[in-house]
């Protein structure tokens, strides 16, 4: 029987990509860069979202890459709707993936590889291209639920993960990824994905402890947490949090205090030399990549 320390170090070594998945990655990204560059004219891409700060869990669903365009595009695209430029994009990688396999989001144009709603081990299911101007100390994005352009820095984003990550010796990053796993079996009840980092940055302070307490202790501050307000890190876009609705939030809370108090359970357990009753609770909360023995 393996202690819960050897499980939950088990589980971060599942939630990292294979080298299949990174191999698979670079190929769908490089061909969607090519797609969107022989359309458009792209000054620079980069990788950008959960990704690009290598907070992604599996499945790889909603891979990002941003392109920045040219000033030539900005005077084409910049005094019409946002949704103008977000159709452009579909249009364009509609024209070599299939109109089904596209699809125009509310920030970028998703291409779906794979339809399926189960996890697809080694492959890349979708990949959004969200188009972008640089206007100096910062980006404008199309948005076509506000009907304007908003203004981002997925560079500060990225540089504030890598900031929290060193703090906590390296264990942030997989910590993120252990949450977001539970959201994503819980079904979902933080959205956006990224809120829970932006959440994390506030409420998972040094020094570590272990991922199991850890766990528990995010879960605790999140109670609270979920109800406020969060803004974009970077201090430019809308609300992270814009999406999180009352009923939302109230779903949300539910799952937080069941979690919370299943982990304190699981907790007791391996305090009591319970290890075989502790994985099983874990193995409940956090889903099917946490080792059942």
């Amino acid at each position: 029987m393996i202690t819960t320390e050897e499980a939950f170090e088990t589980y971060r070594k599942r939630l990292e990509l294979s080298e299949t998945e990174r191999k698979n990655t670079i190929k769908r990204h490089e061909e969607v860069r090519g797609v969107i560059r022989g359309s458009y004219a792209v000054d620079r891409d980069i990788l950008t979202g959960s990704y690009g700060r290598h907070t992604k869990t599996k499945p790889l669903k909603d891979v990002d890459v941003f392109f920045i365009l040219n000033q030539k595009e900005r005077d084409n695209y910049r005094n019409k709707a946002p949704s103008v430029l977000l159709d452009a994009f579909a249009k364009t990688l509609s024209d070599s993936y299939g109109k089904d396999s596209v699809e125009p989001g509310r920030r970028c144009a998703t291409v779906f590889f794979e339809r399926n709603t189960t996890d697809e081990e080694g492959k890349v299911l979708s990949i959004d291209a969200v188009p972008a101007f640089d206007i100096g100390n910062c980006y404008e994005i199309p948005d076509r639920v506000l009907g304007s352009w908003i203004k981002t820095d997925p560079e500060i984003h990225k540089q504030e993960a890598t900031a929290k990550n060193n703090e906590l010796g390296g264990n942030w990053v997989p910590l993120v990824k252990m949450i977001k796993r539970w959201n994503r079996s819980a079904g979902k009840p933080i959205k956006p994905s990224f809120l829970i980092e932006v959440m994390m940055q506030d409420l998972v302070d040094a020094p570590f402890t272990t991922y199991p307490q850890e766990v528990r202790r995010f879960f605790a501050a999140a109670l609270n947490g979920i109800e406020q307000q969060w803004p974009d890190p970077a201090g430019y876009g809308p609300p992270v949090s814009d999406q999180m609705t009352p009923a939302l939030i109230a779903t949300a809370k539910e799952k937080l205090r069941q979690a919370e108090m299943k982990a304190t359970v699981a907790i007791r357990h391996e305090q009591q030399g319970r290890q075989s009753q502790a994985i099983t609770a874990w193995r409940e909360i956090m889903g099917k990549y946490f080792p059942a023995s």
